[in-house]
């Protein structure tokens, strides 16, 4: 039987030429969704997409584009890639190029953001519910510093109320949650700070400043240490940013030429910063286990620019507070080492007469090491710095060894006190033990044993006010004070009545003076040795030496006129037959006879002046004269009276701190009688 050939079923072979047709053009036409996708995209936002590197997945509706730009009002933003879902009305709207009815699931990558606040009018399309982008930078107008993060979330919450959230996991961790409301532009929320770094905090204007008090560039990477903080934030178009709440760190470190400063803890309270006016912005900064090194040129450079660096500080922090710190200044001796530093800073605004200006208190209590304890108050308002000062319990040794020599002697050992005001430019120095020797150079310029003696009180404390005068030049406060403590030593040696009379408000002379011709005072005298017993009573270290003399010149006239007297008494009671009597008196007219008649059995060749050419009276006085001016001198007188003075103050100063010596010296014409005095 013959074989048949079969043919194909024509209707079969046309099914299958029709479903190849179909499906070549189906691919065709799904090659085309993207494009189809993308302008209708386009169209709608206004956005040119560049059609290269774009892809889209018709069964998710999920668009992909890299390297993307879009620019909004206010808002710059580019990515590096973009993910979105399409949602449209139809599950064939992608195919036939339906307009987009929302966008979801949008997340971009690597994302760099800029904001104008001032421009900025809504920050997601309306056609966008949620938009997360996954690292990025964020750039605003108005701060300087970018902010990088690792996530960003918008999410719409009400018809003009957008929720954001930013997270940073990068190089320390911080995020921001809170709401932009469009219509009041108003942008509230919390910041939460988690051990960022400070060299990511502190940029540029910090380590400028820094380099202009160093003298040579500052890197940030010479600074170390975290800070944490939680601070409410608020931004809006009229106020700008403003910031409130509080921070803390650890332990950290700066680092750079001329200074070493390493801290334990730190802590800001009370911040309330307001970018639209900063010198309005306040904190409260606490520092503990604060270790600052720093070299003598750097500390002289800060010392000159205290003023200027605690205005600086204060623009802001308006309390400082450090606790537990330790300071060391090296200066190529002993290194200045300040610990167990304590001390505040405070800023507050002072009205008057239609003004304010500022005025920053502070005080500090430390320990200077090898030295003694310091404490430090003071006023500061612009470019006057009025402090107090007080050294206590201190004694000069390690680096104030430099400052021990004193007019020939070294004090190095010595133990004292000291306090000064620089609004009165004027201290004080209570030395409790002394320790003085000769110095290895130059001869001493006075005892030191009599300085000691002339200051030294009771109870062994020895007191000496000094006053600094005005200088403009850079000479170290302790080298003015060493200077002015000298120079007091000086004037009190050189002039001790006067330091004594000041200092005890008795008044003190160096002599004392005697009635002519007698061993008695003289009123003014009697009371200047009265206050010299006084004295001595509260200086126990101090005596006094007199040096007992008579005047020739003015003690033998009077002397002279005693003996006359006495001649005079005896003549007559040997003419008068009268008996010699301690009260008894010449009648006036007896004793001129008796001048006249011994006045010429002196001088035998001479006659008495005629009648009418002198008066009685004129013949008497002159004779009177001649024989006190020529009456013999006995040898003994003089010596007589000088004994008599040393009788007299013996039994006035009695056993005390007195040494009494008969000068020798000789007479000086016209000198008055008087004891010379010298305290020892």
């Amino acid at each position: 039987m013959p074989t048949r050939r079969k043919l194909l079923n024509p209707f079969a072979l046309m099914v299958f030429l029709l479903s190849g047709v179909l499906f070549l053009a189906g691919w065709l036409w799904l090659s085309q969704v993207s494009d189809r996708v993308l302008n209708s995209l386009n169209q709608q936002t206004g956005q040119r997409f560049l059609d290269k590197d774009i892809t889209f997945d018709p069964w998710q509706r999920r668009l992909t584009v890299s390297d993307i730009q879009v620019e909004e009002k206010g808002i710059q933003l580019s990515a590096q890639q973009a993910s979105l879902v399409l949602n449209y009305r139809h599950w064939w709207g992608p195919w036939l190029g339906e307009k987009v009815e929302s966008i979801s699931g949008v997340e971009l990558d690597d994302a760099s953001i800029a904001i104008d606040p001032a421009l900025i009018a809504f920050p997601l399309p309306q056609n966008i519910d949620e938009l997360s982008i996954n690292r990025g930078s964020l750039a605003i107008t108005g701060i300087d510093q970018l902010l990088a993060f690792d996530q960003l979330t918008l999410a719409k919450e009400e018809a003009s109320k957008i929720g954001l959230l930013i997270e940073s996991r990068h190089d320390g961790r911080w995020n921001f949650s809170g709401t932009y409301e469009a219509g009041k532009g108003l942008l509230e929320g919390e910041v939460r700070l988690v051990e960022l770094p400070l060299s990511a905090i502190f940029k540029a204007d910090f380590f400028t400043a820094l380099a202009t008090l160093n003298g040579e560039p500052v890197a940030s990477e010479h600074l170390s240490g975290t800070m944490s903080a939680t601070l409410s934030l608020s931004w809006d178009r009229p106020g700008g940013l403003a910031l409130k709440g509080s921070a803390e760190g650890q332990s950290g470190q700066l680092l750079f030429s001329g200074m070493s400063a390493q801290w334990q803890q730190w802590r800001l309270d009370n911040v309330q910063f307001h970018a639209s006016n900063p010198a309005q912005s306040t904190a409260e900064l606490s520092i503990s286990g604060l270790d600052l090194q720093m070299s003598g040129t750097l500390a002289s450079k800060a010392y000159r620019s205290q003023v200027q660096l605690i205005q600086t500080l204060s623009s802001v922090i308006t309390s400082l507070t450090i606790n537990d710190s330790r300071l060391e200044i090296e200066n190529g001796h002993s290194p200045w080492i300040v610990e167990d530093v304590n001390g505040s800073l405070v800023a507050e605004v002072i009205s008057g007469k239609g003004k304010e200006k500022d005025l920053w208190t502070y005080q500090a209590s430390a320990v200077l090491a090898n030295i003694g304890n310091v404490r430090l108050t003071g006023e500061l308002s612009g470019a006057v710095n009025n402090y107090d000062f007080q050294l206590n319990d201190a004694r000069l040794a390690g680096p104030f060894n430099i400052y021990s020599t004193f007019a020939g002697y070294n004090l190095q050992g010595t133990q004292f006190d000291l306090s000064y005001n620089s609004e009165k430019r004027a201290g004080q120095l209570d030395i409790s033990d002394w320790q003085a020797r000769k110095a290895s150079s130059g001869s001493p310029a006075f005892s030191i044993n009599l300085l000691q003696a002339l200051i030294t009180d009771k109870s062994g404390k020895a007191t000496i006010p000094f006053a600094i005068n005005s200088d403009k030049s850079n000479t170290p406060l302790p080298k003015r004070i060493q200077l002015t403590v000298e120079q007091r030593f000086r004037a009190i040696v050189r002039a001790p009545f006067d330091y004594l009379s000041h200092t005890t408000g008795h008044r003190l002379e160096p002599v004392l003076h005697h009635e002519a011709g007698s061993a008695s005072l003289t009123g003014r005298s009697r009371e200047n040795l009265e206050n010299l017993q006084k004295v001595l009573a509260r200086r126990p270290g101090l005596s006094l030496l007199i040096e007992v003399g008579v005047s020739e010149s003015i003690d033998w006239p009077e002397l002279s006129r005693y003996e006359l007297e006495e001649a005079l008494l005896e003549l007559y009671s040997a003419t008068s037959s009268t008996e010699r009597s301690e009260e008894m008196t010449i009648p006036p007219r007896v004793r001129a006879s008796l001048l006249e008649q011994m006045y010429l059995a002196t001088r035998r060749h001479q006659k008495i002046p005629d009648v009418g050419e002198q008066s009685p009276g004129q013949r008497v006085q002159e004779a009177e004269t001649w024989l006190l001016k020529h009456w013999p001198k006995t040898p003994d007188q003089l010596k007589k009276l000088q004994k008599a003075r040393y009788d007299h103050l013996k039994s006035e100063t009695g056993t005390g701190p007195v040494e009494l010596t008969l000068s020798s010296g000789p007479d000086r014409t016209g000198s008055q009688p008087e004891s010379v005095l010298t305290l020892r």
